[in-house]
């Protein structure tokens, strides 16, 4: 795993070797954009209360993921995608 940091309150996280699994088995569909985002590197917000979980962006919403260095394996643990509202 390779992590800098880019903020105070963000990191750079580049995973590129790790299993994903989707704990909840409807969240199965959203491991390949994850997968990817995490093989190119992405901005990642470490949660201030647990260690190796994260907040992450991706291009149709935001993961949320604990990272297990020891088992080499990224847990998606819940996703929401992006709502776009009406303007104006």
């Amino acid at each position: 795993m390779t992590m800098t940091a880019i903020q105070s309150d963000s990191a750079w996280l580049r995973i590129p070797d790790y299993e994903i699994t989707a704990l909840n088995p409807k969240l199965a569909g959203r491991v390949p954009e994850l997968k990817g985002a995490l093989e190119s590197g992405l901005p990642a917000y470490p949660d201030a209360s647990r260690e190796n979980f994260y907040d992450v962006e991706l291009p149709t919403g935001w993961a949320y993921i604990h990272v297990r260095d020891e088992k080499q394996v990224v847990y998606l643990i819940a996703y929401s995608r992006i709502q776009f509202g009406n303007a104006g």
